[in-house]
């Protein structure tokens, strides 16, 4: 069916229905919560399998500047990081004990991630715990380095290309913007693709990972002119107003995550008979 004669109306409001109608903005705020308490021992985890790499300290830089265009509201994006970083290079330095509890948070995280992502295909049975840590090794390990390597690469291509961006400050700005549209829209596609215990189809994740990046690049805007013209939290919490903004800032990108999963997983309704992607059906290994 060609982009013109989709029924875009009937498809958003069949989105917006089951948004509504299934809770998703109380599963959004329960994501928001537990990734506020699991996202230290992530970041610590993550990076603690990162250093292993060879060019580790460039992955992690391009990470950052990743984040900060992509995933996170302009206005604190700096401070929030700094803040993250340092409190996992401080849990980096715990006991075995201690180590096996930050995992324990992480591992609590995915299989949340995990089972909401289930709910939204309407997914009943769960992998097998052996194919559960699998994946959700891979998602660990590769994801990360992966990611920092594309972005290490683009960048220093779009740094040395031409030498006509050092004149032209704003194509900079607009590549690098660009860069990590893309990389949002990869590594929110390749979440669809994989988490759901379901075969979803390619271009159904792909849609759904742009649709999601570019909702957050819309939030990125809206939330600082927000901030700029109704600064309530700033006059409230003073220097501590960090925290209510990224918790704020929590929950509505796990709205716009569990939108973009809703996307992928209603697109295949649309499509008419023949198609099985994304219809409920478990996995099998």
């Amino acid at each position: 069916m060609s982009p013109a004669h989709f029924p875009w109306r009937r498809f958003a409001a069949r989105v917006r229905r089951r948004f509504v109608e299934e809770n998703f903005d109380q599963i959004s705020a329960s994501l928001a919560f537990t990734t506020l308490l699991s996202l230290v021992p992530l970041v610590a985890v993550v990076l603690s399998i990162v250093a292993l790499v060879p060019f580790f300290p460039s992955i992690v830089e391009q990470l950052e500047l990743s984040l900060a265009r992509s995933l996170l509201p302009e206005r604190g994006a700096g401070m929030i990081i700094a803040y993250v970083l340092e409190f996992s290079q401080k849990a980096a330095n715990v006991t075995a004990v201690g180590s096996l509890a930050l995992v324990a948070t992480v591992l609590m995280l995915l299989l949340t991630i995990e089972r909401t992502f289930n709910h939204v295909w309407s997914v009943r049975e769960t992998r097998p715990w052996w194919r559960r840590l699998r994946l959700f090794a891979a998602l660990l390990v590769l994801w990360p380095v992966v990611i920092g390597s594309v972005l290490l690469a683009s960048s220093y291509a779009v740094t040395t290309s031409l030498g006509v961006l050092d004149e032209l400050p704003w194509v900079r700005r607009i590549l690098f913007k660009a860069l990590g549209l893309v990389i949002a829209s990869l590594f929110l596609g390749g979440l669809y693709h994989v988490l759901p215990n379901t075969r979803v189809a390619s271009r159904d994740s792909a849609w759904a990972g742009l649709f999601a990046a570019l909702g957050f690049l819309l939030l990125q805007k809206g939330f600082e002119f927000y901030l700029s013209n109704f600064p309530t939290y700033t006059v409230v919490y003073g220097t501590f107003a960090t925290l209510p903004i990224f918790l704020l800032w929590l929950y509505l990108s796990w709205a716009v995550v569990l939108l973009g999963a809703l996307v992928a997983a209603t697109l295949p309704e649309f499509r008419g008979p023949g198609n099985s992607a994304g219809n409920g059906t478990p996995e099998r290994s």
